[in-house]
């Protein structure tokens, strides 16, 4: 069995307030990773920009 199998049998077995909770922890996780994927793309076009002023 897969882990990801394992994971959706455990969520469909959860309590109410408890897939509350997932689901907070989720989107949560979903907005801190934009945020990390957004200020990466920041600072490579920081680079890149410092770069051409290099050449």
């Amino acid at each position: 069995m897969s882990t990801a199998l394992e994971i959706e049998k455990a969520i469909e077995t959860l309590p109410p307030e408890e897939l509350s909770k997932l689901r907070e922890w989720f989107a949560e996780r979903e907005a801190t990773l934009a945020a990390s994927a957004s200020m990466f793309e920041l600072y490579d076009s920081e680079e890149a920009e410092a770069q051409q002023w290099e050449d």
